[in-house]
């Protein structure tokens, strides 16, 4: 090999060290390649060097993670965590299985990260709930996200990247479901694992049951804590009620009688409309109002204007959060300037923009008139109102945020999310639109219909994947000009007589899982894409076989917390040790490696 090879396998060699040590961060080493290339001489066109800014793949795994804060943001995550919640039963079996199955759809078309991120609370309340160990549930939980994002071309930042480089290598481009016949077996055989022997290979870590992170909370707990569904009610308007045909504004249910609208939910064709109420909008027979407010003002509200009244109760409550608002737990600090003032006196929905549902005082909710009772040092206020509102409230010395629940989502926006991901996901399976044109137009789409904002969407961005494609793939340049590739692969040729077909995608397979689990599973993808290509080309075979081996076997990350980011959240509240991952992830791996050489080597 030239100077230049030996160059690149010790830029290579260093960057690994830097990646499995973790002495500098990811991001930092993987932008600091293409700079080592350039001054080494490596690769002296800057824009060889600078490509990985430009790649399709890159755009494509940008605009995906927007689309998967859409896909959060409106609810259609949490939706499926409640039918699991509803499903599960008592059984720890059945509940295993609804929780991997629903985590391994969901994963094909959002961010592993994020789908895990969603249904972590979920999972650590049916583990209180059913008196279980979170350790039993939690595991299984990331390692189904892995196996998912083996089903569709998005389902991972790897996939892409090969997707990427096949379309690059033979022009045309792989279809969205082109990895789901292997990678669907792959995860109903992982899927299988971990419901029989995996399952009892589960630590029992009793004492991570009540486990909690940070300042945050459930919706349910709150709710149950401050008894939420005790002060909030229903309304219905009839054909006899005086209110029908009016503006909220010249109703005066606020000013006549201290009670606050917080939503309507109006009947129409295509199911009930939701919105939140303006002084301008006219109430119409058929409309139901959810009510803040002292018991007694809602029952004369509901007298004087012929109208029926019911209790809202926590399903209602529930379904008022589901559409746009979300709660905050605040304290009042000793010297607050709201001491000592009622809430009737402050006016906090005008003042501040939020509604008070509850108060809590002396360990119990407050059961009195909340409108009317003076605010004294260490009572806490739960309130309700829209993200952006929540954002904006008072200076920490007048009210300090004590818990925002992680659970903020609006169900109105899921026909928008939805949308917005058939037309990221439709063009290149139906035309030849490619995927990182269709991705960012459903991305944009996503903002400017509002399904998620433009600062949220930022947050969604996993900028150390990104970094680690954009450093990773002029090595992966490097590596084929200079003959690197050609020289492992041609290694690896040498003992296909001996090996067979099977054996050299094995290998194949191996050290992509090898070089994911030491530095990313982006990285493993840009480096070995051409070794497999390379490989395909010798034997004739098509190039999507050796090509789908190092996709799947990026995915093969369960032996360590570390090899994953899903392994990295479930790892704390779980109170999982190192030998944990490697007792259930070693048979895991052996599962998934077996299944995916076993039908590669069929499909050649």
């Amino acid at each position: 090999m030239s100077l230049q090879a030996w160059l690149t396998l010790a830029i290579l060699a260093f960057a690994a060290v830097l990646f499995l040590t973790r002495w500098v961060r990811l991001e930092l080493v993987a932008l600091g390649i293409p700079v080592a290339l350039y001054l080494s001489g490596v690769l002296p066109d800057v824009g060889l060097v600078l490509s990985g800014f430009g790649n399709h793949a890159v755009i494509a795994i940008a605009a995906v993670f927007v689309l998967s804060a859409g896909l959060e943001e409106s609810g259609i995550a949490a939706w499926l965590a409640r039918v699991v919640e509803q499903l599960g039963g008592h059984g720890e079996g059945r509940l295993l299985l609804l929780i991997c199955v629903t985590v391994a759809i969901l994963s094909a078309f959002m961010s592993n990260a994020a789908t895990v991120a969603v249904l972590l609370p979920v999972v650590l309340a049916l583990a209180r709930r059913m008196k279980r160990p979170a350790s039993r549930l939690l595991m299984p939980l990331g390692f189904a996200a892995i196996l998912g994002g083996n089903l569709t071309v998005i389902g991972t930042s790897s996939n892409l990247l090969v997707a990427d480089f096949y379309r690059q290598a033979t022009g045309t481009a792989l279809g969205m479901f082109d990895f789901v016949a292997v990678g669907g077996a792959i995860a109903a055989a992982g899927i299988l694992y971990l419901l029989t022997l995996g399952r009892y290979l589960l630590p029992a870590n009793q004492d991570q049951i009540a486990t909690k992170t940070g300042a945050t909370t459930t919706v349910h707990q709150l709710l149950r804590q401050y008894g939420v569904a005790r002060n909030m009610v229903r309304m219905r308007i009839g054909k006899a009620s005086t209110l029908a045909g009016k503006p909220l504004s010249a109703c005066k249910i606020g000013r006549d009688y201290q009670i606050a609208v917080l939503l309507i939910a109006r009947p129409g064709a295509m199911g009930e409309k939701w919105f939140r109420p303006k002084p301008e909008d006219v109430l119409q027979v058929g409309d139901e109002l959810y009510l803040d407010g002292p018991e007694l003002e809602a029952w004369r509200l509901a007298e004087e204007s012929q109208s029926r009244l019911g209790l809202a109760g926590e399903h209602s409550v529930e379904r008022v959060l589901d559409h746009g608002f979300g709660l905050a737990e605040l304290a009042l600090p000793q010297h607050s300037s709201l001491l000592g003032k009622t809430i009737k006196d402050l006016d906090f929905r005008r003042r501040f923009g939020v509604t008070v549902l509850s108060l809590w005082r002396s360990g119990a909710a407050y059961e009195g008139d909340l409108a009317s009772v003076p605010l004294m040092p260490g009572d806490s206020l739960l309130v309700a109102a829209s993200t952006a509102q929540l954002k904006n409230l008072p200076s920490p010395k007048d009210l300090l945020l004590l818990a925002a629940p992680a659970e903020s989502w609006d169900f109105g926006k899921a026909p928008v999310a939805l949308f917005c991901l058939a037309v990221a996901l439709l063009p290149p399976m139906l035309s030849s639109i490619p995927l990182a044109i269709s991705a960012l137009l459903g991305a944009i789409l996503m903002v400017l219909l509002g399904a998620v904002s433009a600062d949220r969407a930022t947050k969604y961005l996993e900028w150390k994947v990104l970094a680690m494609i954009v450093g990773t793939i002029p090595l992966g340049l490097a590596l084929k000009r200079h003959g690197v590739t050609q020289w492992v692969a041609a290694h690896m040729l040498d003992l296909q007589p001996m090996l067979g077909f099977a054996g050299v995608l094995s290998l194949l397979y191996l050290l992509a899982a090898t070089v994911s689990i030491t530095s990313s599973n982006a990285a493993a993808a840009v480096i070995l894409s051409p070794v497999a290509l390379q490989i395909a080309e010798t034997l004739q075979v098509h190039p999507r076989v050796p090509l789908l081996a190092v996709a799947f076997g990026c995915s093969c990350a369960f032996l360590v917390p570390f090899a994953h980011q899903c392994n990295l959240m479930v790892a704390g509240p779980g109170g999982y040790r190192a030998r944990d991952f490697l007792g259930v992830g070693a048979g895991l791996s052996l599962v998934v490696s077996v299944v995916a050489i076993g039908l590669l080597s069929w499909m050649a």
